[in-house]
């Protein structure tokens, strides 16, 4: 029986493409979730800006491929809004503890589906000089998931936001 997945390739351009787009979002969610932690819980704000070094690095690495395969305007152009996994934009910055522990939740989802994202990009994959670094970006995505996960579980839960 034939896996559907396994019938749907994509062309080098496409992933390039729709990687760079994604990382792209999700460098800027990770930046808007620095800001917005950053007065009152700064040890979160450090974690998303972290999150986001690392989105910087992968559109790197994105970049490096697109050189190689002489690909470059896929990632030069500005990327093209992609959906969003967040499921609000209420407020700027945090304002108690219930809403913090929406936006970790949020961010706890969002990091799910950009390591299936990746997942999906690698089973599609027919490009060898993609191959490496979706099976990276894909631990790094699960490992993502799983920093933001414990962190919600066992550092977020006895820290008090600081009130001035």
């Amino acid at each position: 029986m034939l896996n559907k997945t396994a019938s749907l390739l994509l062309i080098p351009q496409e992933q390039l493409t729709l990687a760079n787009a994604h990382e792209s979002a999700e460098l800027n969610r990770y930046r808007r979730l620095a800001l917005s932690f950053l007065p009152q819980a700064p040890q979160v704000s450090r974690l998303m800006a972290s999150l986001g070094l690392q989105c910087e690095k992968r559109m790197d690495t994105l970049r490096r491929i697109a050189v190689r395969l002489e690909l470059e305007a896929c990632v030069d152009a500005p990327p093209m809004d992609s959906p969003s996994f967040e499921l609000t934009h209420r407020h700027m910055f945090v304002a108690d503890d219930g809403m913090a522990g929406q936006l970790l939740d949020q961010a706890i989802f969002a990091a799910v589906e950009s390591k299936r994202f990746f997942t999906w990009l690698l089973e599609t994959n027919a490009t060898p000089e993609l191959h490496q670094a979706f099976i990276d970006f894909v631990t790094e995505k699960e490992a993502e998931s799983r920093v933001l996960l414990e962190f919600r579980e066992h550092q977020w839960a006895p820290i008090a936001l600081r009130h001035a």
